[in-house]
């Protein structure tokens, strides 16, 4: 469990998180989006104690030991790894801070991955997936995982999703994602969470925001119906509705009504920020 109680942060005079206040539960694999700058990675980086909050507490369940980041799993947007050393030192080294006995080199051998290759001589998806190897090799029971994997390939992403799916199945482990390729994860996210001005402006299981969420193809203006962002056509107007009352709205709506997937939803409410 990762509960976060009325957490105080800020970059200098830039408040990011006043009061800020969020529980996930063991097992549970969230979504966390919102437009850039609203505090997604720091919400991440707070929560995997690479920064300190200015206030409030951030705390996990009694399985965790007494320095939850030695079962903490943290994939950042930055990868920060020792260049200079070849692939064997790094495991070599990562394996004595953390007690490892045993590395798992399955998700190396998708790759081309040398071990006398320096870390500094992979590329960007290939330092990837080695980052998601040597993590794993905490059996972590949280993993945060920030904006990692749109710049890796189709195989590696798939490499790198499968690894995650295998976790999130076989041990219940807790996960965070910010921003990732929605088609990629839509099946596995449980929970979606939409960061505003410091807060959280929609908190909902997926299938849940997918009956919210809808989009209504019209000729004429939608009337007391609360839309999220609305985009001109030549001929017709889309509206994003949120929340959609099946009951109310329907009967009202002169158009079509169509049933969103994640992607489409995300981009609605950040689109209805910027319009």
């Amino acid at each position: 469990m990762i509960k976060i109680d009325n957490l105080k942060f800020g970059y200098g005079k830039k408040e990011i998180f006043e009061g800020f206040n969020l529980e996930i539960p063991d097992g549970q694999t969230c979504l966390v989006t919102g437009i850039n700058g609203v505090g997604k990675s720091t919400l991440l980086r707070l929560i995997a104690g690479v920064l300190l909050p200015d206030g409030g507490n951030i705390s996990f369940g009694p399985d965790m030991p007494l320095d939850p980041r030695f079962k903490i799993g943290f994939l950042s947007d930055k990868i920060s790894l020792y260049e200079s050393l070849k692939v064997s030192q790094m495991i070599e080294l990562h394996m004595k801070m953390y007690g490892i006995k045993n590395f798992d080199y399955s998700l190396l051998e998708h790759t081309k991955i040398g071990m006398q290759q320096r870390v500094k001589e992979l590329s960007w998806g290939h330092r990837t997936i080695f980052l998601l190897s040597l993590v794993l090799a905490i059996e972590p029971e949280v993993l945060l995982i920030d904006e990692v994997i749109h710049s890796i390939d189709a195989y590696l992403r798939k490499v790198f999703l499968e690894k995650v799916i295998g976790l999130i199945s076989e041990r219940k482990i807790t996960v965070v994602m910010v921003n990732l390729n929605f088609h990629d994860v839509e099946n596995i996210v449980d929970r979606v969470i939409l960061l505003k001005d410091g807060k959280i402006a929609v908190d909902s299981d997926l299938d849940s925001l997918k009956a919210k969420v809808k989009k209504v193809v019209s000729t004429e203006p939608l009337k007391d119906v609360p839309v999220i962002l609305r985009i001109p056509r030549e001929n017709y107007t889309e509206y994003f509705v949120y929340p959609f009352d099946e009951k109310a709205h329907r009967p009202a709506v002169k158009g079509k009504v169509m049933d969103l997937d994640l992607t489409d939803i995300v981009t609605a409410f950040i689109g209805g920020e910027y319009v």
